[in-house]
């Protein structure tokens, strides 16, 4: 049995197969190793983009990274919460994911803080239905 489980579906989940659940029920980010050159990679894809090989075996990545840098965002498509931050998170796997900052002052910002996985609502679509993704918000104190 698989010890993860896809991730539930109440809202529109933006990041597709790329995110699910442990068996405790954590949000657990989604990528790809390849099997011919050992690249790991964000997002999951069906061929290596390192050496086009389509020999890749799913991988479970860190729910713990570093923030490498970020950005707050004013502006954003229909529906999207503003301000945002939007960042790039390096996990340990030696992979770089972009995500949404959340739970965080820019200003409180660091390179290399630690930050988690969380999985936030990042706005709300035309029908009024809320939007999901994956997010990092900062580790909570003594962590890191």
């Amino acid at each position: 049995m698989n010890e993860f489980a896809e991730a539930p579906h109440e809202t529109l989940n933006l990041a597709g197969d790329a995110i699910g659940t442990d068996a405790a029920g954590a949000p657990v980010l989604f990528g790809i190793e390849c099997l011919d050159c050992a690249a790991k990679l964000f997002p999951p894809a069906d061929v290596c983009p390192e050496c086009m090989s389509e020999k890749v075996a799913r991988l479970a990545l860190s729910s713990r990274g570093t923030l490498y840098s970020w950005s707050l965002v004013h502006a954003a498509p229909k529906g999207w919460t503003v301000p945002y931050i939007a960042a790039y998170v390096d996990l340990p796997e030696g992979v770089r994911v972009f995500a949404h900052i959340v739970d965080a002052d820019p200003a409180a910002l660091a390179i290399d803080m630690a930050v988690t996985l969380c999985v936030r609502q990042l706005g709300i679509d035309e029908n009024g239905a809320a939007f999901t993704s994956y997010a990092f918000a900062p580790a909570p104190e003594g962590e890191g």
